[in-house]
C-alpha cells in the first residue's frame, strides 16, 4: 500500500533503508464491498491543504441500469505507519467523515477490514486497513452522493509533506473507471510541490487555474510508482491545479509531495541546464558555513543574496539576474512587487549576514589594492 524509501544526500533520489518517516492516512474513492452492476459516471474531487491535513470534498454520480439495489459501500485507509506510536496506529487519522445521499447524512461503522467479513481484492484493501462502511440504496438511474472528510498526510527525511490519494479504487465499479472525472488541487498560496506526470501510460492533462506555473519537463523518481516514476513540479502563487478526463481508468495513484530542500533543489530546473544552486546544502548543512561561503565567486554570492527575492517573484531589472532565475520553474516575476521584507525561503537570515559580510570583506580588500 505504501512504501518509505529515503534518500542519501550524496545522490539524488538514491534508495536506502531508513525508519525516520511517518505516514498517517490516504484519501480514497468510495468502493463497492460487494459485486455490482453500478457505474461511476461522474466524480468531482476537491483537495485543499490545511496544514498537515487535506480537506477532501467529493461529488459522485452513480448510474444503476436496473431495479433498485442496496449495496454496502466502503472508504478504506491504512493505519499510521513509520515513526508512530502503537496508540497512533490503533486509530485512523481521518476526521469529520460524512456521506450524504439524497440530502440525507448516512450512519456508518468503522472497523479493521479483517473484522468486517467483507472480501475484497488485495489491491483495494488489506486486512489491517480501516474501513468506514455504510449501506446505500441505488434507485434505477442516477444516484448522487456527496462525501467529505479530512485526512492527515505524512512526512520523512525526503519530504516535508506527502499527501497520497488512491484514485485507482475508482476502477472497482462496473465500468472499471470514471466516465467523467474532475480533480481540483488547492495546496495554498505560494505553494511548490510535485504531482505524478500521469496515472498510466499517458501524461495527465494538468492545467493551472489561477496564477502559477507547471514545469515543462518531468523528473524521474525511481521508487515512486505514480506516473511510472515521473513527476511534474507545480508552483501556485494563487489558484488551483486541475485535471479533467473522460473514461478515466487510472492504474497509478496520486501523490502530492512537498520536498525537503536537499531534494527540491534538484527539481528546480531541467537537469540539462546548469543549476547555480546545486551546492546550497553545503551552505545550509555544512560543517563550516563561513568556509563554504568564502569559496563562492562574487557572482555566486550575488545570486545567493538575491535567491529569496527571486523565489518571492521580484522582477529584477538586472538582465543577468533575470536570465539566471528565469530557468527555475518557481520563478514567476511580478512587476507590481516592490522590494521589502522577504521570507527566508532558502537563505536564512544568519546565512544572509555571512554572505553580506563576505561581500563587504572582499570590497574592502579590493579598495585597499
Amino acid at each position: 500500500m505504501r512504501k518509505f524509501i529515503f534518500i542519501l544526500l550524496v545522490t539524488f533520489f538514491q534508495e536506502t533503508k531508513a525508519n525516520d518517516g511517518v505516514f498517517y492516512a490516504t484519501g480514497n474513492t468510495l468502493v463497492p464491498l460487494k459485486e455490482t452492476t453500478i457505474r461511476l459516471k461522474k466524480e468531482i474531487l476537491n483537495l485543499e491543504r490545511k496544514g498537515d491535513w487535506v480537506q477532501v470534498d467529493i461529488y459522485f454520480e452513480f448510474f444503476n441500469p436496473g431495479p433498485e439495489k442496496e449495496l454496502t459501500v466502503g472508504f478504506v485507509t491504512p493505519p499510521a505507519d513509520g515513526d508512530v506510536s502503537e496508540e497512533e496506529a490503533k486509530h485512523p487519522f481521518v476526521k469529520d467523515f460524512m456521506v450524504m445521499v439524497d440530502d440525507r447524512l448516512l450512519p456508518y461503522q468503522i472497523a479493521r477490514m479483517e473484522e468486517t467479513g467483507f472480501k475484497v481484492n488485495s489491491k483495494v484493501a488489506n486486512g489491517f486497513d480501516f474501513v468506514y462502511h455504510f449501506k446505500i440504496k441505488f434507485a434505477k438511474g442516477i444516484t448522487i452522493i456527496r462525501h467529505s472528510y479530512l485526512y492527515k498526510g505524512g512526512g520523512s527525511v525526503e519530504a516535508k509533506n506527502d499527501f497520497d490519494y488512491r484514485l485507482t479504487t475508482g476502477t472497482t465499479w462496473a465500468n472499471s473507471g470514471i466516465d467523467d472525472f474532475e480533480l481540483n488541487i488547492n495546496m495554498g498560496d505560494d505553494s511548490y510541490f510535485s504531482v505524478p506526470n500521469g496515472f498510466g501510460t499517458a501524461p495527465a492533462a494538468w492545467q493551472v487555474a489561477g496564477i502559477g506555473r507547471l514545469a515543462k519537463n518531468t523528473a524521474t523518481v525511481p521508487y515512486m510508482a505514480e506516473g511510472g516514476g515521473k513527476i511534474r513540479m507545480v508552483y501556485l502563487k494563487k489558484g488551483m491545479l486541475q485535471l479533467r478526463a473522460t473514461n478515466f481508468k487510472p492504474t497509478e495513484d496520486l501523490s502530492i509531495v512537498f520536498w525537503n530542500l536537499h531534494n527540491e533543489v534538484n527539481l528546480w530546473c531541467d537537469k540539462t541546464v546548469k543549476n547555480e544552486f546545486s551546492g546550497i546544502m553545503e551552505l545550509v548543512w555544512g560543517d563550516s558555513i563561513e568556509a563554504a561561503v568564502s569559496k563562492l565567486t562574487d557572482t555566486e554570492l550575488r545570486l545567493y543574496r538575491n535567491l529569496n527575492y527571486a523565489r518571492m517573484g521580484y522582477d529584477f531589472k538586472d538582465e543577468a539576474l533575470k536570465k539566471v532565475f528565469s530557468k527555475f520553474n518557481w520563478y514567476v516575476p511580478d512587476p507590481a512587487l516592490k522590494p521589502g521584507n522577504v521570507p527566508d525561503y532558502y537563505v536564512t537570515n544568519d546565512l544572509l549576514r555571512i554572505i553580506t559580510a563576505e561581500e563587504q570583506k572582499r570590497k574592502i580588500k579590493t579598495n585597499m589594492l
